[in-house]
């Protein structure tokens, strides 16, 4: 198995260091192969706002860059890590750049069912912001997000303690390593199919929200169609109670009714 891990710090820091001990426990249990993905070694564009690959097709991006490297890194990967520090309440500039670049895949998903961790660290506050960030971007491409690991550095790595406010504190490390310890589990088993995938509220709303996308732009639906989502619950057959359907089935015909409404504004 191969997970690529997408290093939002532009640095080894304590991002780094926890991925490390995601990939140590990862090896006791299967002896996954981890590759990690630094952005800085990457020539990444900023996006110029042009909107081709929304409306027409990514291949039109005339950006000449690095991008389809880490792309199809993340492509052919059997689960993802997204890991960021806390840079002023959102994820680095250069993670926010291949985020902002494959804005496309909110539309046309292509790594639907990954099996995705996202970790962040921080040394005092944002982690919940970033987190929740990384959530919607990793839901929103159509991976299966696994679990969120949030890390207030000061208080997990000892190291710190003569610059922490708060000090080290050994309690909220180790619970923070069990954590580790078990969504890491998770993350090997859904790897390795071994655990079936029920949609949560959240990722049913997302699906029928990111599905609003085919009515008002034709790369969308055709992409869609191909795909066989449009009259989907989700983006591949899952075990959903009768809320959950009836749920989506409502988001459906509200979204549908306020779509058509938009497309005959525009028309006329």
């Amino acid at each position: 198995m191969k997970v690529h891990v997408l290093m939002g710090s532009p640095r080894k820091g304590d991002s780094y260091n926890v991925c490390k001990l995601i990939e140590e426990t990862a090896n006791k249990i299967s002896g996954a192969e981890f590759e990690y993905i630094y952005l800085n070694d990457y020539k990444i564009e900023d996006c110029k706002g042009c909107n081709q690959c929304f409306q027409r097709s990514e291949d039109l991006c005339p950006c000449k860059d690095d991008l389809n490297q880490i792309k199809e890194k993340l492509i052919c990967t059997d689960g993802i890590i997204f890991a960021s520090p806390v840079y002023a309440y959102q994820v680095p500039a250069p993670l926010k750049r291949v985020i902002d670049r494959l804005a496309y895949l909110f539309h046309r998903q292509e790594l639907i069912g990954k099996p995705t961790l996202t970790v962040v660290t921080t040394e005092g506050s944002g982690h919940k912001q970033v987190s929740r960030y990384l959530k919607m971007t990793a839901s929103g491409w159509g991976c299966r997000l696994i679990g969120t690991i949030n890390i207030i550095s000061l208080m997990f790595f000892e190291k710190n303690n003569q610059h922490s406010v708060w000090g080290y504190n050994r309690n909220y490390h180790n619970k923070s390593v069990k954590k580790i310890e078990s969504l890491t589990r998770e993350f090997i088993e859904a790897m390795n199919g071994k655990s079936p995938f029920t949609p949560t509220f959240y990722d049913i709303f997302l699906f029928q929200c990111l599905r609003s996308k085919t009515i008002t732009s034709k790369a969308d639906y055709a992409f869609w169609e191909q795909r066989g989502w449009l009259d989907m619950d989700y983006f591949y057959e899952v075990k959903t109670g009768i809320l959950k359907r009836s749920f989506g089935s409502l988001l459906r015909i509200v979204i549908d009714i306020i779509g058509k409404r938009m497309v005959k504004q525009l028309n006329h």
